[in-house]
């Protein structure tokens, strides 16, 4: 490796490009959070995993096909939803999850060719070569913005989550039924506190109110 003579620089200029960095560290973990459940699944359930693929799902496809179907498969995982509401929606997962691999896939292997900045934007243009119909291959464009990689860094973090609990709960190391009723309690305990609030009963002078953590998962 060829050592960079002053690495202050090269931090000076990488600061325009923070966005990128954040969401391929997302991005990242998604995709080893993924593996890790289709570990666990092999785990505890051989003859289902072997069913779905018969080799490691290598490919973000494969991946995505697996997760898919072991979560339809598994009664106890179709129970955990992906929602705060309660909600799992398969179809609506499978499709997040190809564009992220595929927003993945564009900003690990395209080349960037130039960048456009606006006041509150920066817009890069991503070139690389694509295969197309009967084993031919041609260049393609795509811009993304650091304003749809703050999306994809939040989809990503959050589809991430989801993939714990999953993995967690074929472990046996989660009661989803027993967060879900105290992450239900805190909802309530907060909607009180702010409607007293609104009443004047208490007062947030100090903020304390403003303070409180986000709740997750996605509300």
């Amino acid at each position: 490796m060829l050592y960079h003579p002053d690495p202050t620089i090269f931090i000076e200029n990488s600061v325009e490009y923070g966005a990128l960095g954040k969401a391929m560290v997302s991005l990242s973990n998604l995709e080893f959070a993924h593996d890790e459940f289709v570990f666990a699944m092999h785990k505890t359930d051989r003859d289902l995993s072997i069913g779905l693929s018969k080799k490691f799902p290598r490919h973000f496809r494969e991946k995505t096909d697996f997760l898919i179907d072991a979560v339809f498969n598994v009664s106890k995982l179709r129970r955990i939803p992906f929602f705060a509401t309660g909600e799992l929606n398969l179809l609506w997962l499978q499709y997040q999850l190809d564009e992220i691999y595929e927003v993945r896939s564009i900003i690990a292997h395209g080349s960037i060719f130039f960048s456009e900045s606006t006041e509150d934007r920066i817009t890069w243009r991503f070139d690389r070569y694509v295969q197309g119909q009967k084993n031919t291959w041609a260049p393609e464009a795509v811009k993304i913005s650091n304003g749809y990689l703050a999306s994809v860094h939040y989809s990503a973090s959050a589809i991430k989550n989801y993939i714990v609990r999953l993995t967690m709960c074929l472990e046996d190391r989660s009661c989803w039924e027993k967060e879900y009723q105290a992450d239900k309690e805190i909802r309530q305990n907060r909607k009180l506190v702010a409607e007293l609030a609104a009443a004047g009963v208490i007062v947030d002078s100090d903020g304390w109110i403003r303070a409180f953590p986000a709740l997750s998962p996605i509300e």
